[in-house]
């Protein structure tokens, strides 16, 4: 038997697998075996730092071209929708991935969409050490894009009523297909694009500071050696 290749796991691997089966269950999940799952929690100031850019600094016609962004991403994946159903010949994982961004289209409007994968691309721009993998960083992605749609969530009837339990598990090549599909809008890009640009003026702004607080107060004795106040 062969230990887990996952770093610092010393289980045994499960089966064919190069890890234990705790690790094998992340990989398939997550895309790594050390990502750890995203709330919708915890994306929402980086949707909120989106919406005021877009409010504050993008043109008036951001959002038409967001929505024409999107509506040329749902053609293509209806496109290949209807050319399965024509006879030509398809991959199971990339139709799969279209079907998901037609059903997600009826559901949610563009514009929540397209702010929801650039809020993903800010928050991996932003905050570089929440996302050491790449691959667990569009496993994500797709996750909280498919997270949107309620027809991927499976619900049960409790003493409260139907509640939501659980989302569907998406096979991580059809995860990898949509991010494909994701990839192509440019959108998450385009977050971590004004996450450098906000990052840049709050650095212009701290300095400005720093230059007015200097010439106002002065330096004082330990500033002037160079230590830190």
């Amino acid at each position: 038997m062969r230990n887990c290749k996952a770093d610092g796991c010393f289980k045994q691997t499960n089966g064919y697998s190069s890890y234990c089966e705790r690790h094998k269950r992340t990989l398939a999940r997550h895309g790594h075996p050390h990502q750890i799952g995203i709330k919708k929690s915890d994306l929402k100031p980086y949707i909120k730092d989106i919406e005021t850019y877009l409010t504050t600094k993008s043109a008036s016609n951001s959002n038409a071209i967001l929505n024409d962004i999107w509506a040329r991403t749902v053609r293509k994946a209806q496109d290949h929708t209807h050319g399965a159903s024509n006879g030509v010949p398809f991959n199971g994982h990339s139709m799969n991935a279209s079907k998901a961004i037609v059903s997600l289209s009826k559901e949610i409007d563009s514009a929540t969409i397209c702010k929801v994968l650039m809020a993903m691309g800010f928050w991996y721009e932003f905050n570089q050490r929440q996302w050491k993998y790449d691959e667990g960083f569009r496993f994500q992605t797709v996750r909280m894009l498919l997270r949107l749609n309620p027809r991927e969530a499976a619900y049960e009837w409790s003493m409260h009523g139907l509640t939501r339990s659980v989302y569907r598990e998406v096979p991580p090549k059809t995860i990898k297909a949509i991010w494909s599909i994701i990839n192509e809008t440019k959108l998450v890009g385009f977050g971590m694009e004004i996450a450098k640009r906000t990052e840049k003026e709050l650095k212009a702004r701290r300095q400005r500071f720093d230059e007015e607080r200097t010439a106002i107060i002065g330096l004082d004795r330990t500033e002037q050696r160079g230590e830190t106040v």
